[in-house]
């Protein structure tokens, strides 16, 4: 019955083809050794070629070496040539800034691609089962996961294909009672210390014997229908995504116009390409950032990992948090070339009698004016060339929508205590005439 079910579900979603070389990941448990073996009992029948992966992830001493040898032994005996690789899976994490239980995603999957490159093996076989789809759901669920975290675990995804997502805990273990099937029990899948061993052990079973029996295959089985929905909505966010997207940036009067569920999952792939995954990423976040759009420009909120949203003239931008920079003065002489660390920029100042239009700053100054490169001060004015007047700085800014933590990065041309220039805005006390300097900025 298991093969039968398998069969259908490597049809049914495409998941093999003839000739394809796939890597198995063998953990040496129940899911894995029933995957192993029902491929290696379909192998012919698919025209496939197999291998197995193992990870020691240096958690459970004696136990997960014992779990290596298991997986090399169980893939010899059925002619299919094993992998090892042996990680420091809690030291990773620490170095990383991340769970354990992402550290070992992380290396696995980093190993599964390397042996992949190497071998030139094009799927990868994972042993999630209608189980762990249930459980998936129930802590995407309680995470305050958006939809799409409730359509459950993919069939296929990129070169990962998951053969025995409908077949549940007890037909696995049945299958390998029935086949004469040792396999290998991970102690820490038997304590409650992680959220889900708790939904394993406690909570679907209490569901299943209070309320409904068949709870898990109603929970998967409501999962594709959530799929389907998720599916459509989402070609539609796909679609304003690449009309209106650019550098992860949105102009909120765009985004004003299409439907909040639309306005969620155009964010969530904003967050997917600054994160370049969305792994632990809460729908919280989705609705913090959508907040900003009623908010006035200059509003932001901090994001995990380094990363801020804000509304920014019209627009939502997220990236990658910068430090301000600092507060700067370099004095120049005509001739000379300097370099500016706070901007890691180099300036050269010529002099010249002619003005081009090379997108240089050219100004009237003599050989004994004294000119100085600095960043705004408190009371900083400029009387702009093409303006009547004197404008602050702050406010010239503000005309000009300079976000605020870029403000600082704009270099002042100032010549004997004067602002000269504000970037390559002119004050015209200083306009070139038939002769003075050329100022060019250079990235070092």
């Amino acid at each position: 019955m298991v093969l039968d079910i398998i069969k259908k579900t490597l049809r049914e979603y495409n998941l093999l083809n003839n000739g394809d070389s796939v890597l198995v990941g063998l953990s040496g448990g129940a899911d894995s050794v029933c995957l192993t073996h029902a491929l290696w009992s379909l192998k012919d029948e698919f025209d496939i070629k197999l291998y197995t992966a193992h990870i020691n992830h240096g958690i459970r001493g004696e136990e997960a070496k014992r779990d290596e040898l298991f997986a090399e032994n169980f893939s010899k005996k059925l002619g299919i040539e094993c992998f090892v690789l042996n990680a420091d899976i809690p030291q990773i994490a620490k170095d990383t800034n991340v769970s354990e239980e992402t550290a070992g995603r992380n290396v696995r999957y980093n190993f599964f691609n390397k042996l992949c490159e190497k071998y030139d093996i094009n799927k990868v076989a994972t042993a999630h089962n209608r189980n762990d789809n249930a459980e998936t759901l129930i802590m995407n669920f309680m995470r305050g996961s958006t939809t799409n975290g409730l359509c459950g675990i993919p069939y296929v995804r990129g070169n990962i294909i998951r053969p025995i997502l409908n077949v549940s805990r007890d037909e696995i273990e049945k299958y390998c009672s029935d086949n004469g099937l040792e396999y290998m029990t991970d102690s820490t899948n038997l304590t409650e210390d992680y959220t889900r061993n708790k939904i394993r052990h406690t909570l679907l079973p209490y569901i299943q014997k209070e309320f409904n029996t068949s709870f898990i295959k109603t929970v998967t089985e409501n999962a594709c229908l959530i799929k389907d929905d998720s599916d459509y909505l989402d070609g539609i966010a796909e679609d304003f995504y690449k009309k209106h997207i650019r550098n992860c940036a949105v102009n909120i009067e765009d985004l004003n116009k299409t439907d909040i569920a639309i306005k969620r999952r155009v964010l969530r792939l904003m967050l997917r390409d600054i994160y370049n995954s969305l792994n632990d990423i809460s729908s919280t976040y989705v609705a913090d950032i959508l907040s900003l759009a009623d908010k006035s420009s200059g509003r932001q909120i901090n994001l995990p990992y380094g990363i801020v949203a804000k509304n920014e003239y019209g627009k939502i931008i997220l990236e990658h948090k910068k430090e301000e920079t600092q507060p700067f003065e370099v004095s120049i002489n005509i001739g000379e070339t300097v370099f500016i660390s706070e901007l890691d920029k180099k300036i050269s100042v010529s002099e010249t009698d002619m003005r081009n239009k090379d997108g240089a700053i050219y100004l009237s100054c003599d050989k004994t004016d004294k000119i100085i490169v600095r960043n705004r001060r408190n009371g900083d004015k400029f009387q702009p060339m093409g303006m009547n007047g004197t404008k602050k700085l702050k406010e010239y800014f503000i005309d000009k929508k300079i976000p605020k933590d870029k403000r600082n990065s704009v270099p002042i041309i100032e010549i004997n205590g004067e602002i000269a220039a504000v970037g390559n805005r002119i004050d015209k006390r200083f306009a070139f005439k038939d002769k003075g300097i050329k100022i060019e900025f250079y990235d070092n």
